[in-house]
């Protein structure tokens, strides 16, 4: 299996992939003690985020295609996408909190972007 998201025919090469998955600790250090005296509290549950960097390339058509691909993930009503990791070899149930693309002149079949996903269920 490759690298996939919903939404998105083809996620091109992707350049690097960056997990974080966070505690979200609840953290209380107490007055005049040593930081092994803090209070620590799971209150908030886990989250990860999933930032992918990658590389399109194709005629100008396709560049134009993927784009509005892009740009259509991060609209307002989304509903949960399933990302798969080639580097896990998990599939994740995303929202996509923001995507981004840059492009350099002179290079019209190739655009670098960049999504950034939060693991988790739309309500």
């Amino acid at each position: 299996m490759t690298y996939s998201l919903t939404g998105m025919s083809s996620l091109g090469a992707i350049n690097s992939e960056d997990c974080d998955k966070d505690a979200q600790l609840f953290q209380m250090p107490m007055p005049v003690s040593p930081s092994a005296d803090a209070v620590l509290m799971d209150l908030f549950g886990a989250l990860r985020t999933i930032k992918i960097k990658g590389t399109y390339t194709g005629s100008t058509a396709d560049i134009s295609a993927f784009i509005v691909e892009l740009d259509a993930l991060v609209n307002g009503t989304q509903t949960s996408k399933n990302y798969h990791s080639d580097k896990s070899g998990v599939t994740y149930a995303v929202l996509v909190q923001s995507a981004r693309w840059s492009a350099e002149e002179g290079a019209p079949t190739k655009v670098d972007y960049e999504i950034v996903m939060i693991e988790g269920n739309a309500l």
